[in-house]
């Protein structure tokens, strides 16, 4: 029988801050995350997958499949971070498909699911010897590599994604509200939009989803997705490329940002081209640019190192469960880490670390036994609590941020330098 299993491998570390908290394929992008992705491309679902151990038991509570089985015969292993051109149609077992230098699918047979073992994705150092077990060639498709590539395949995405599920405006729609290219607009019946609010798809369709509420005199240039029980408040506009995850709370300009999900932004100001992380909260004020002056290319620090992102466009990856003071702002290509608390009167450095407290005053470490105290009310203001299993990862996370992520920055030039001065095995993962 065959299986789609998706699978993590080393590429996660170069999506890190935005990866502590989940795994890849929960990564929302355009309208879906890379989950349904998987399950869209190869036409069924997914079966199970292979993830970061220290991951794992999160992971496998939120997916409700499997997570770390062995192998099996006719399971094909799916790259978490691979995005085919077009539904795939798989070649026969063994084979091993790449993109560029990665490792795209594997298809099992017997031998071949003998041979694989969950580590062996997480290790650069064994690819080349997975893909010499089997015939191999290359397969079309490009590989997320960082995080502004989730932004920009996005925005991407969201052209089609929509077009997906055009339904018709059948919520509760204002008789005052104007909607521009209505056959490119799908309002769920339980979504509520506003007086004089502004639907535009005329640069491309736009989803506004069950419970959504946009109120009164807000602007939406698709496309552009808004998620489930997520609120626009008043006077908000939002541009072209923009992804709203579930139950966030939005104010403001948005240009061509990707909220995971439970985030609030509610206040007026500017923030563009980013990924913000679920239970995030952006305090009144904040603001971020995401064009340089120069109009060059934007770096962003990776794990220690500058990385030239070739693009013209990108603000910030903002990591889950961070807060912002008042009047915050955030240069072009800020990396701000897991559980960050930031509260400055001047621009942030561009890189934050996870766990940082971070005032005019001092830069310390935040208690994680404290945070999470925080996190656990945050949450249930949304009706969810913290399982136990995302407890222990919050407090297991310092660790784990202590090994990928320098004390000062610049230090290290690649996460791979870094783990040679640390006493674990050498792998992309400290826990295994």
């Amino acid at each position: 029988m065959t299986r789609i299993v998706l699978f993590e491998d080393a590429g996660f570390a170069n999506l890190l801050p935005t990866v502590y908290w989940r795994s890849i394929g929960e990564l929302q992008c355009g309208r879906f995350n890379l989950i349904q992705r998987a399950q869209r491309d190869w036409s069924q679902p997914v079966a199970g997958a292979w993830t970061r151990d220290w991951i794992a038991p999160v992971t496998e509570e939120r997916l409700g499949i499997p997570i770390n089985e062995d192998a099996q015969p006719g399971d094909i292993f799916v790259n978490m971070r691979w995005l085919p051109d077009a539904p795939v149609e798989p070649a026969t077992a063994p084979f091993v498909g790449t993109c560029g230098n990665n490792i795209a699918y594997v298809v099992c047979d017997e031998k071949l699911a003998s041979k694989l073992h969950q580590g062996d994705f997480l290790d650069r150092s064994s690819w080349a010897d997975l893909v010499a077990l089997a015939p191999h060639e290359q397969v079309d498709g490009h590989m997320i590599e960082y995080p502004w590539d989730i932004v920009s395949n996005s925005a991407r995405f969201l052209e089609t994604d929509t077009l997906d599920h055009v339904i018709g405006a059948n919520g509760q729609v204002h008789p005052t509200a104007v909607l521009i290219d209505e056959a490119l607009i799908a309002i769920d019946e339980s979504a509520t939009v506003g007086p004089y609010v502004v639907l535009d798809a005329s640069s491309g369709p736009i989803t506004i989803d069950q419970g959504a509420k946009i109120q009164a005199h807000s602007i939406i240039e698709g496309p552009a997705h808004i998620g489930p029980n997520s609120i626009i408040n008043p006077h908000t506009r939002i541009h072209g490329g923009t992804s709203i995850g579930p139950v966030c709370k939005i104010g403001g300009e948005i240009d061509a940002c990707l909220f995971q999900g439970y985030a609030n932004k509610q206040h007026h100001g500017f923030l563009g081209h980013s990924i913000i992380g679920e239970w995030v909260n952006l305090g009144a004020g904040t603001i971020n640019s995401d064009l340089k002056n120069t109009y060059g290319s934007v770096r962003v620090p990776v794990n220690g190192t500058d990385v030239d992102s070739n693009e013209t466009f990108f603000g910030a990856a903002i990591a889950d469960h961070v807060k912002t003071g008042i009047g915050q702002t955030i240069g072009t290509g800020t990396v701000i880490g897991f559980a960050a608390n930031v509260a400055r009167s001047s621009l942030l450095p561009r890189f934050v670390r996870s766990f940082t407290w971070m005032t005019d005053g001092s830069v310390e470490e935040g208690d994680a036994d404290r945070l999470v105290k925080t996190v656990d009310i945050v949450m249930r203001r949304r009706n969810r609590a913290l399982t136990d299993a995302e407890r222990q990862l919050f407090q297991k996370l310092p660790q784990i941020v202590a090994y990928f992520e320098p004390d000062t920055f610049p230090h290290h030039t690649s996460w791979e330098t870094a783990a040679e001065a640390l006493p674990v095995p050498q792998t992309v993962d400290p826990m295994r």
